[in-house]
């Protein structure tokens, strides 16, 4: 017998070894590169603008230069790995002699500010990250709050303790620093244009600068570097001199800020000044992005140079596609097809593909539609948010376990994530089990006893666990406390932050797992590659925590992570791109490219974004002042300013020079077209634009996916007349028609599926449920040509004998005989409660299903109900209404979950509700008689049916001595008096009252049930109570009483609706609440619960 297949381990395949990039022919360029002097490079993108500089590095080095005098300066620190790459690609099996150099090629322009500074203070310098940074201003700003301190304005002292303040002023604070601006210029320039919030940022920096000081290592951000280090070599220039550059290349020029400029323009200068020495400034100012940085293609535009060489052309010429959409859901399924075709269709490699958004916060739902694709996905580690990745919130959630008692809700979650590794069937189990193990107590309460690290479990209790637990939950607890008693092991030997860490992350075997499963690749490797990158990020943070303050507990620790708000810019070690789809947003894209890009997402609301950045310290006001001597006071035309004007063209830019210049073969643009929807939506106007001008180079095609797996038209037409007419779409109105049955006749003897799957014109996605899904459709279509039929059954069997899950039709659901066919309902008469009654005639599956749905109607309106209900039967039994009052309303505040602002509109609505229900009965106690409060009713009204329930009062009337059922309902809604007259559920208690009597209870006047026999009480009819309306009185609606042949003829009608709740198969019917019912997902009767072999 063969030794089973070992899956726990990858297996390692050797490939080929990465050719060098092919040698570059610059003979076209009347000079050839450059070889000194100072130079300025543009060009558009794809021009090759970049290839130039490394091969002027290159040819340097071969030329004999000095390796430590060679330096490229690039805008980022990403842009700065993919040049120093590229120069590694061509320096591969390149003939002559290797290069030694004791300093570094290739820098951003901050690693540059940073080694200078290095070089020319003897302090210690650290650069802090953003997250470091947006901690510290938010502490600062949370104990000015409550202090009272600082020279805020006291319109803005309300604002303090709010993240968005926070983030507003560290933006504005680094604009400042970008310009060399210290708090006495803020404060000054505050006083002079009367910008209180000025002077307070100025006051505010101070207190900032004082606090980071105490810190003992200088910790300057990415700004305050760049300011330091020009103000550094400004004042003493052998700082430069002693840098021994010879040669200075800048790519991207255009990106950077002012200071930056500064700085690299002196270095510029010192290389153009050495003998034989070279300066190259290169860039494209139709990219400028980065305005909202202080960004500026002045620098680039207008320095004075000895060659300007422009680049012609580019070598970057895409197909490009436009897909407008009609839902957002297709333009989903649109993106997740692009993606998948190019990949197995034509073979591009995963890392090869990029998709584009325009904001930040549309990447990780981008990331969810990709990933329920099976395409594995990229997001760079570097702009990770700690806290915000669920393995690091899951570690965090341990180490907080080891020091501090944890709510219900983290213990949940405790059970959830890393430490526990329990789905959230296993928890419920769990919970349900402990509950057993312990009685008198909560389990949730009893689960935090039982992974106490400090404690452990005696023989006894062991011994019950294993009776009331499965295996499976007992591995869950076990693993937990393992976990957390390691943690508590390094935290009792004095361990550090890191080895206390580490401790919990070897305990829960994690490592060996994710790695496992990330070097499979796929979707899931994606993810498991992702979180891996969080916990390297999460220990890199703890060792940098660790040294900077080195007698800080965990708890320190954890509150730390918890305050990061922004990407902490962690280190990144990989070696190679991972075999992933790169989801990134347009501004990240500057200087990439990729074989296939698709740009989503671009809709009129997002593309342009002309919303203002820090408004509240009217930031963009504050860069024009001190950049261009614009004054703020200065009045503007409303309807054409200048600011608006400017930042439209620069989102322009974007999309046009930066978004849609990133592809080497496809482009493929996606927007949404829904004019008509609940929430109407247009593509960009930059499509419109963009489609206009590409003299018919750009395919237009609209697509949209019904529910249900109907046929789609896919229509296309080219980008002329049509875009112009359609706006962004330009797309035709015809739709393509559906192949004919002749044609798929014809290609019956084929064994390829892809026929069957996109015939007819319909839009599928490349996936194998889609296909399945597709093939089964056309299999089950009575009315399908039955050569489409035999096909799609060949191409089924095919599926079914690969395994493929959902193709073997003895495992579909509708094709298969019921697991059990016994009757819902025992044997003998069927009891239906008026209720029921009133849903069984609207739907039996709603029904006979609905109070078997989880997590249905909870809290807000359930308790709400119980409540008021508990307080009308307790006055109307004689309790103290006050107390009544008070019991009902302590249950109530436990179980209000709403935000604090709202909680005392809550409580204020609920007295007034309390208050309208006890009105109201007092005032029935003049003219009737109590009979009952939560009658029990149980009679006999038709064969084999028992109408069984309770009425919530049950009163007479003293002159008539008819009865009359009164239901409360707390809703804050009144039904018509239409409805109220019809409604069944009232007409099923007086159907109960004329076939039954009144069984008083003798030592409870308030306690009657209505039971068979007789006398029949006299009826009066019944009414419905709604305390909870914003009416001036209590809104009522009375139901008359109904006569013998009304109640006879309705008496009939429940043998019927008796066999309906009877089982075992549950009818489905349209009904009016069929937009609200929990069950629609499995409901037969609704698109998205319908089989797809029903389809």
């Amino acid at each position: 017998m063969s030794e089973p297949t070992d899956f726990s381990t990858p297996r390692v395949r050797l490939v080929r070894r990465a050719a060098a990039d092919a040698p570059r022919d610059w003979s076209h360029l009347a000079h050839g590169l450059p070889e000194s002097g100072l130079w300025r490079v543009t060009g558009s993108a794809g021009s090759g603008v970049t290839s130039l500089l490394v091969d002027t590095a290159l040819q340097r080095l071969d030329a004999g230069a000095d390796p430590a005098g060679v330096l490229v300066i690039t805008a980022a620190k990403d842009a700065a790995a993919r040049v120093r790459d590229m120069i590694g690609r061509r320096l591969v099996d390149r003939p002559g002699t290797p290069y030694v150099s004791d300093a570094t090629l290739v820098r951003p322009v901050h690693s540059v500010a940073f080694a200078l500074l290095r070089a020319g203070v003897d302090e210690e310098i650290r650069l802090i990250t953003g997250a470091e940074q947006d901690a510290v201003i938010r502490e600062l700003l949370m104990g000015q709050a409550e202090d009272g301190t600082g020279a805020w304005p006291e319109d803005l002292r309300p604002a303090l303790t709010y993240l968005g303040f926070a983030r507003q002023l560290r933006d504005f604070l680094l604009r400042a620093a970008e310009r060399g601006l210290g708090e006495e210029d803020l404060e000054a320039l505050g006083a002079r244009h009367g910008r209180p919030a000025w002077t307070g940022a100025g006051d505010f920096l101070r207190e900032y600068r004082r606090t980071m000081n105490l810190a003992g290592t200088r910790r300057l951000s990415a700004s305050e570097l760049v300011a330091q280090a020009l103000k550094l070599v400004t004042e003493r220039p052998e700082v430069i001199e002693r840098a021994g550059l010879h040669t200075v290349l800048v790519d991207d020029a255009q990106h950077l800020d002012p200071r930056s400029c500064d700085l690299v323009g002196l270095l510029l200068e010192h290389a153009r000044a050495t003998p034989g020495g070279l300066g190259v400034l290169a860039g494209d100012p139709r990219q400028s992005i980065f305005r909202f940085r202080g960004a500026s293609p002045a620098f680039l535009a207008d320095t004075a140079v000895d060659h300007a060489l422009e680049l012609p052309g580019t070598r970057r010429r895409p197909e490009t596609h436009f897909l407008v959409a009609d839902t957002a859901a297709t333009e989903n399924a649109v993106l997740a097809d692009t993606v998948r075709r190019a990949h197995l269709i034509d073979r591009v490699d995963w890392n090869e593909i990029a998709v584009v958004v325009r904001q930040a916060g549309q990447i990780e739902p981008v990331r969810r539609v990709l990933l329920a694709a099976g395409v594995p996905v990229h997001i760079s580690a570097t702009d990770l948010v700690l806290a915000e990745q669920p393995i690091v919130a899951g570690m965090i959630l341990g180490v907080r376990a080891l020091s501090e008692e944890l709510t219900p809700g983290e213990l949940h979650e405790l059970v959830l994530g890393p430490v526990g590794g329990a789905d959230p069937v296993t928890l419920r189990r769990l919970l349900r089990g402990l509950r057993r193990f312990d009685m008198d107590t909560r389990a949730v309460d009893t689960l935090a006893r039982l992974i106490d690290p400090t404690t452990a479990p005696d023989e006894e209790e062991t011994a019950r666990l294993s009776e009331v637990l499965t295996e499976r939950e007992l591995a869950v607890l076990g693993r937990i406390r393992d976990v957390l008693v390691a943690g508590h092991a390094a935290l009792e030997s004095h361990g550090s932050v890191e080895e206390v860490l580490w401790a919990l992350w070897q305990a829960t075997g994690l490592a060996e797992h994710l790695s496992a499963v990330a070097l499979r690749g796929g979707a899931a490797g994606s993810q498991a590659d992702r979180d891996l990158d969080a916990m390297m990020a999460l220990f890199d943070a703890a060792g940098d925590f660790v040294e900077r303050r080195p007698t800080a507990g965990v708890e320190s620790f954890v509150r730390h992570v918890a305050e990061q708000e922004l990407p902490t810019g962690v280190r990144d070690r990989r070696a190679d791109t991972p075999q992933a789809v790169q989801v990134l947003t347009a501004h990240a894209t500057a200087g990439r490219e990729w074989r296939r890009v698709v740009v989503t997402g671009v809709q009129d609301d997002r593309w342009p974004a002309l919303g203002e950045t820090g408004s509240l310290f009217e930031q963009e006001e504050f860069v024009d002042l001190v950049d261009r001597g614009v004054d703020p006071d200065l009045p503007v035309d409303p309807e054409a300013p200048a600011g608006r004007s400017e930042k439209l063209a620069e989102e322009r830019r974007l999309f046009r020079e930066v978004a849609m210049t990133r592809a080497t073969e496809r482009l493929t643009v996606t927007a949404v077209d829904a004019p008509d929807a609940d929430e109407p939506t247009e593509p960009s106007r930059f499509l419109g634009e963009y489609a206009r001008e590409s003299d018919g180079a750009v395919r237009v095609e609209r697509v949209s996916r019904p529910l249900a797996g109907e046929p789609v038209a896919r229509d296309s037409s080219d980008a002329g007349a049509g875009a112009a007419d359609a706006g962004a779409a330009g797309a035709a109105d015809a739709g393509a028609a559906p192949a004919s049955d002749d044609a798929e006749a014809g290609a019956a003897g084929d064994d390829s599926a892809a026929g069957v799957a996109e015939g007819g014109g319909r839009f599928a996605v490349l996936s194998v449920p889609d296909l399945v899904a597709e093939l089964r459709r056309a299999v089950c279509d009575p009315q399908a040509a039955e050569p489409r039929r035999r096909q799609a059954a060949r191409q089924l069997a095919r599926l079914a004998e690969a395994g493929v899950p959902g193709a073997d039709p003895e495992r579909w659901w509708s094709a298969r005989e019921p697991s059990d066919t016994r009757e819902l309902v025992a044997p003998g008469p069927v009891n239906l409660s008026p209720s029921q009654i009133e849903k069984l005639a609207e739907c039996p599956l709603r029904a006979g299903l609905e109070r078997l749905v989880e997590g249905t109607e909870t809290a807000p309106q359930l308790t709400r109900g119980s409540l008021v209900h508990a307080f009308a039967e307790a006055v109307a039994r004689g309790v103290d209404a006050a107390e009544a009052r008070r019991v009902v309303t302590e249950a109530f505040e436990d179980t209000l979950a709403v935000p604090s602002w709202a909680r005392e509109n809550a409580l204020a609505d609920w007295g007034r509700l309390l208050d309208r229900t006890a009105s109201w009965i007092a005032g029935r106690d003049a003219r009737f008689d109590l009979v009952g409060v939560e009658t029990e009713v149980e009679v006999p009204v038709a064969e084999d049916v028992v109408i069984r329930g309770r009425i919530d009062r049950l009163e007479c009337e003293r002159d008539s001595g008819e009865h009359f059922v009164v239901d409360l309902k707390t809703g804050r809604n009144a039904v018509s008096k239409k409805d109220a007259e019809e409604q069944d559920q009232l007409r099923a208690y007086q159907l109960a009252l004329s076939r039954g009597r009144v069984v008083p209870a003798p030592d409870d006047p308030a306690a009657a049930r209505v039971g068979a026999g007789e006398p029949h009480p006299a009826i009066g009819g019944a009414v419905l109570v709604f305390p909870g309306t914003d009416t001036k009185s209590v809104a009522t609606r009375e139901q008359s009483a109904k006569s013998a042949e009304e109640l006879e003829a309705f008496a009939a009608e429940l043998p019927a609706l008796a066999e309906a709740r009877r089982g075992p198969r549950l009818a489905a019917h349209l009904n009016p609440h069929c937009s609200t019912c929990r069950l629609a997902p499995v409901c037969p009767a609704q698109p998205r619960g319908r089989s797809v072999t029903d389809a």
